[in-house]
């Protein structure tokens, strides 16, 4: 890894943190101050005060450690000890603004993510053509975009448009040369012949490495055209011999191996998938402004139901290999492995830093929904109960039980990242 590469990776983590973390807090801190609840101090980060100024009654601070941050309210706990601002402590507002004050954590973290997609989807993104692939050695250049395939026309006004336009008259080809109309970067029209190449998505491990494998052969003989579920076999055994492909879709190290049970399609976390591809990351035009945000915030609700499904059926398909197979949860260091990713990727396009930045804000603000004690999630569901018994459990006991919760969040990071470290082995 080079200097600069070092760098533009760190600076994205930090970027990351900072802001989901200050997202997140904004939303206690802001709802806490219009709730009449005295917020004692807002901070970025964790450990010893880098940078501090009092404004009115609150402390503003960064700290050392950019991991986190929090917002002290004054009698958040209702333990003896605390700071106490008597009717304006935490516990002694009504249970309304508590759970306004508590949920706002959530739903600043969704709406950050929402206006990132919206960003995202209203700048308009140049295509990307991968080295050493069908598409460029056609002669395609990054900038250049395709029009027509095989007569077929491709949209040019969302990503999704574009993909599934591009994905379909693909497929239809079945792995044939195919006539492709393209808009050069000068503005010409251009029109060149394009064969493309077919990818494997193993997701379930095997002979193979979960990967994306762009076949060469398969039982020993060059890949020949067709449906690609059939190609590979049509749910029968085959082997097959191909070369990893790197985030950046260009070749990796080679490997071979069995593989079984293929389907058409473009990956699937439950399935192992392959379909015919010309090494093209579509651009689009950018959408306007009122569908840029109708799609960005739609993301959500979607993303909400996959992972609810995606968990159910890591626990009950063994087959997926769990929380930290190859399918699992990424703990910090896949985290920031993506991250730096995504950093490379760019800062508006669909893969890029801002992207990644609002589905990480989506994924906490997710995570905070559970109701477990120390989430957000928790306190909610202890002010629940205090509406429905009518009066406030024991706040000593709902220390004990925070901090069992932290402990069960802290021991489940450290079993996520084992799964990290032993998929990037």
């Amino acid at each position: 890894m080079s200097v600069g590469t070092f760098f533009l990776g760190a600076g994205a983590i930090v970027l990351l943190l900072v802001c989901v973390v200050t997202v997140h807090e904004a939303g206690h801190f802001v709802l806490g101050k219009l709730c009449g609840i005295r917020v004692d101090e807002f901070a970025i980060g964790f450990g010893p005060r880098l940078v501090s100024t009092t404004r009115g009654e609150t402390v503003y601070s960064i700290r050392l450690i950019p991991a986190g941050g929090f917002v002290r309210m004054a009698g958040m706990l209702g333990l003896e000890g605390e700071a106490d601002a008597g009717e304006r402590n935490f516990y002694r507002a009504s249970i309304p603004k508590r759970l306004a004050t508590i949920a706002a954590g959530i739903v600043f973290n969704f709406i950050f993510a929402g206006l990132c997609f919206t960003a995202v989807l209203m700048a308009p993104t140049p295509s990307h053509i991968v080295s050493g692939a069908p598409a460029a050695a056609a002669g395609l250049q990054s900038g250049d975009t395709i029009t027509a395939i095989n007569g077929r026309s491709i949209r040019d006004d969302t990503p999704a448009d574009v993909a599934t336009d591009l994905h379909a008259a693909t497929l239809s080809a079945l792995g044939h040369p195919m006539m492709v109309t393209y808009t050069a970067n000068d503005g010409s029209t251009r029109h060149t012949t394009i064969t493309p190449e077919l990818v494997l998505y193993n997701s379930l491990g095997g002979d193979l490495p979960v990967a994306a494998i762009i076949v060469t052969e398969v039982n020993g003989k060059p890949v020949a055209p067709g449906d690609p579920g059939a190609v590979l076999g049509g749910g029968a055994s085959v082997r097959v011999a191909g070369f990893e492909e790197n985030p950046d879709g260009t070749r990796g190290k080679a490997v071979s191996g069995a593989v079984s049970g293929v389907s058409t399609g473009y990956g699937s976390s439950t399935q192992v998938q392959a379909s015919w591809l010309m090494g093209v990351q579509p651009g689009y035009g950018g959408e306007p402004v009122g569908q840029a945000a109708l799609d960005g915030f739609n993301t959500i609700p979607r993303f909400i139901q996959g992972t609810v499904v995606g968990i159910y059926d890591l626990i009950t398909q063994p087959k997926l290999g769990g929380v930290t197979g190859p399918n699992g949860f990424s703990g910090p260091v896949g985290i920031a492995e993506q991250t730096v990713g995504a950093a490379q990727g760019g800062f508006l396009g669909p893969g890029g830093l801002v992207y990644w930045i609002g589905f990480v804000s989506m994924n906490l603000g997710f995570v905070n929904l559970l109701p477990i004690p120390f989430l957000d999630g928790g306190k909610l569901l202890f002010i629940g109960i205090e509406a429905v018994r009518r009066r406030r459990m024991d706040p000593k006991v709902e220390a004990v039980a925070s901090a069992v919760g932290l402990v069960v969040v802290v021991l489940f990071a450290i079993y996520v990242t084992i799964g990290d470290v032993s998929r990037s082995l």
